[in-house]
């Protein structure tokens, strides 16, 4: 998934009640323009559904390190 440096991208990870603490990677996912998508497709390809979906207020926890990898260099 391409993304440039003015996109906003949301922090989130897998609810904890739903899921083991070693499946709660911190992941980014751009914004969603329309805001009445049910999914987010994160940078690495993993789609989470909304309802299981924890928004985090800043990085919590493990990396994903594949969407780390998918950000752009910053420029200049």
């Amino acid at each position: 998934m391409a993304l440039d440096h003015t996109e906003p991208v949301l922090l989130v990870r897998k609810r904890g009640d739903l899921v083991g603490e070693w499946e709660r990677s911190c992941h980014l996912a751009p914004l969603p323009d329309d805001g009445t998508r049910s999914t987010l497709l994160t940078l690495c390809g993993e789609r989470l559904d909304m309802d299981a979906a924890e928004l985090l207020p800043e990085p919590e926890g493990m990396p994903c390190v594949a969407c780390l990898l998918s950000v752009p260099p910053a420029r200049g």
